[in-house]
């Protein structure tokens, strides 16, 4: 049968294969310790599991609108009143089948073919597919050590041509867990007004950061319109733990919405509908006491990783303050040290090509959702096969 173009440019994620031989070892009785996937390793709260439990039992599992529950555009939008003192109306607020939905939607409403879209290296890798997917060209931006790995502006107007259309970033970036500054979030926002483009901010960690208290660049701009032309991108997955509920949400301005409902209504119809229940209780005193704990936690696990890593032989050349990542330098070409690191002391880290076209194979990542004994545990076979 023959395959679209767009079927072979899309490329494989690698750390999904990494983790395949992975779990095969670990299918053979092997100890295998993940260092590897970006899952909270925490159940979901309580709270929540117990209105998803309720939503079901009530027969909440129809159709929703295709931008999702009234009631909970409404409990994010005070969510950003009560947690970050930023006005954003309800009616800008999408609920979206996770982050890549949104993603997708966002991409597709604001891509022509042929059109370039920034994208700041190391960077989460499916970005790039999701702007070819809408027929545009992702256009790497190599960011340095120096500022975390954070693009300033000065860096994506050095690459901005009569073909770029915008650019999409990550703070807290998956795989360096860095942030930008607000100095440099409105610098870059206004810049690319000024060049009448967009941005899209992917701020799924946001609520996991350890130094600072959490941010958004809504409140250096507030919330989109015609003269701000920012998509912001946000999940239910990584500080509420519902992964694999798959629930996101999106804010974008007024003169988006009916090109994001139309995709919505195509693509996806409605966002998981017992998930949109239950994310309700995510708001609840309950629910965020129980996910602040869990933030002190991988902070306590932040710290121990940062400090033992260097000690076991593997070099840091950033300060990761947030989400649940370390993006380290590799002894050496970091896809064979990843597979032999595997093979031999059965700690699974994921080599940097997924995540740079510059210095991927320089490059590795380390991944701190795993409890505190078994990081303890990793650090002792990374050092003891680092000196074998």
């Amino acid at each position: 049968m023959k395959q679209s173009s767009l079927s072979h440019l899309v490329q494989p994620f690698h750390v999904m294969e990494l983790v395949k031989a992975a779990d095969a070892l670990q299918a053979e009785g092997k100890p295998v310790i993940h260092l590897s996937i970006g899952e909270p390793d925490f159940p979901m709260p309580e709270p929540v599991e117990q209105a998803f439990a309720r939503a079901i039992s009530a027969h909440k599992t129809r159709y929703t609108a295709a931008l999702g529950l009234p009631e909970l555009r409404e409990a994010i939008s005070q969510y950003y009143q009560t947690n970050f003192h930023v006005r954003v109306p309800a009616h800008q607020i999408v609920i979206t089948s996770g982050a890549s939905a949104a993603l997708m939607y966002a991409c597709l409403a604001l891509i022509n073919p042929g059109e370039e879209v920034l994208l700041a290296d190391p960077g989460y890798p499916c970005n790039k597919t999701f702007v070819q997917m809408a027929g545009g060209t992702p256009a790497f931006v190599q960011t340095q050590e120096a500022e975390n790995f954070q693009p300033a502006w000065t860096d994506l107007s050095s690459q901005w041509t009569p073909k770029t259309a915008g650019v999409l970033l990550a703070s807290p970036n998956n795989p360096t867990g860095t942030q930008l500054s607000p100095r440099a979030m409105r610098e870059i926002v206004d810049g690319v007004t000024a060049r009448n483009g967009f941005v899209i901010v992917d701020e799924i960690y946001q609520s996991l950061c350890y130094d600072s208290p959490p941010q958004s660049v809504l409140q250096v701009t507030g919330a989109p319109n015609t003269q701000n032309p920012l998509v912001v991108i946000n999940s239910f997955s990584k500080y509420f733990g519902m992964t694999g509920l798959r629930l996101g949400w999106m804010v974008v301005p007024d003169s988006l919405l009916p090109a994001i409902e139309r995709f919505a209504q195509n693509l996806s119809i409605c966002p998981n509908t017992p998930a949109q229940w239950a994310a309700l209780a995510c708001f609840t005193r309950e629910t965020l006491a129980i996910c602040e704990e869990r933030r002190l936690i991988f902070k306590a696990r932040r710290d121990f990783m940062v400090n033992a890593l260097p000690k076991a032989g593997i070099e840091l050349h950033s300060t990761p303050d947030s989400a649940f990542y370390i993006y380290a330098k590799s002894p050496y070409n970091s896809e064979r040290y990843c597979k032999e690191l595997l093979e031999q002391a059965l700690v699974c880290a994921v080599p940097g090509k997924d995540f740079s076209e510059f210095r991927g194979e320089e490059m590795m990542r380390f991944s701190y959702a795993n409890s505190m004994d078994r990081l303890e545990t990793a650090i002792e076979r990374i050092q003891f096969f680092n000196r074998s």
